[in-house]
């Protein structure tokens, strides 16, 4: 899983951290910050896709 095409529009939490190359927890962490692009349904996290590349172009700007 490399490409965002390849991705389904809703990720799981093992999903997004097999994407992203960290752990479980790691991704449980952001689920749980302000700004990151997921949502509870039940027990379960989802994390929307667009978002995710959204985020993720934020976090990578603010650190430059």
């Amino acid at each position: 899983m490399n490409d965002w095409e390849d991705l389904p529009a809703v990720l799981t939490i093992e999903e997004t951290a097999r994407f992203l190359r960290r752990g479980y927890r790691c991704v449980l962490q952001l689920c749980h910050q302000r700004g990151f692009p997921a949502m509870r349904l039940g027990r379960r996290w989802l994390i929307n896709r667009d978002g995710l590349r959204r985020w993720l172009d934020r976090e990578t700007t603010e650190e430059k």
